[in-house]
């Protein structure tokens, strides 16, 4: 594999367990920013060293500017932008031309126990069923990757995250635990040389999978809201139905344009129905 995309989240990041150490605004903020800056880096120097050429890593947590580019491995490209105007949010920039995607300091789905789980906006979505099947994150950007033939080759996050992306992702992924979950805010983490010896391994098989064509078919979803005003303010937008009191369905003909609508859907809906 010669071109690796590198999607990269917080909460499944080492040693991080609470929400504040996510929030610019908590006290401990540039302590879990540099774990997830350090963890990123220990990923971008595995995959150089196990011959990748080269390697697009994109913040994917918050407003998408987290990882800062004067501390990120030199080797590396990156996405940089105001996360709101990302039209593929966690996957700007991903394309056919990859051959392999990670997902990195993933997290647990909404309403199941994993640490911080959630999905894409907490405070806002209480699920996500794609073609019948409720997925997060990690589930709903592999539909993504998989449809422009691109693999997801590596994740890592809680060890209850391992579980659930066996479910919500067709190929087999290498998976790399962080921390075991002990309740939603609480973990025990491995300690560093154990994380660093974990990618080490998961990396030198996953850098040498076959790439797979992708092909485009219809897909619907249905989004739930936590509050019935968001989904009769997404009712009112062009091509989504209305299931019920928090409940909106749309379908496309493809996933690419259905994951660029959810966004459009999701973020509309924060800035005029929040």
């Amino acid at each position: 594999m010669k071109k690796i995309y590198i999607s990269a989240d917080i909460e499944g990041i080492w040693g991080n367990s609470n929400p504040v150490y996510t929030s610019k605004s908590g006290s401990q903020y540039e302590e879990y920013r540099t774990n997830m800056i350090r963890e990123v880096n220990l990923v971008i120097d595995l995959l150089f060293q196990n011959g990748v050429d080269e390697v697009v890593v994109n913040d994917g947590h918050g407003n998408m500017d987290n990882l800062l580019p004067s501390r990120l491995d030199p080797r590396a490209a990156f996405v940089t932008s105001n996360g709101a105007y990302k039209e593929y949010g966690m996957m700007e920039a991903l394309d056919a031309s990859f051959d392999g995607v990670c997902f990195i300091g993933y997290h647990c789905r909404s309403n199941t126990h994993g640490i911080m789980a959630h999905t894409i906006w907490g405070g806002m979505i209480r699920s996500i069923v794609v073609d019948g099947k409720e997925m997060g994150e990690g589930g709903i950007n592999a539909k993504l990757a998989q449809e422009y033939g691109v693999p997801v080759i590596l994740a890592s996050g809680d060890d209850l995250l391992k579980d659930q992306l066996e479910e919500e992702v067709e190929d087999p992924v290498f998976y790399v635990e962080t921390k075991k979950v002990i309740n939603s805010q609480s973990a025990l983490c491995c300690s560093w040389d154990t994380l660093e010896k974990r990618y080490e391994s998961a990396i030198r098989r996953a850098v040498h999978g076959p790439k797979k064509k992708g092909e485009p078919k219809s897909h619907t979803m249905e989004i739930t809201f936590h509050h019935e005003r968001n989904a009769d303010f997404a009712a009112r937008m062009d091509g989504v139905t209305r299931m019920d009191a928090c409940t909106v369905r749309i379908q496309k003909e493809d996933f690419d344009t259905l994951y660029r609508y959810m966004r459009f859907v999701i973020k509309t809906c924060n800035a005029f129905a929040g």
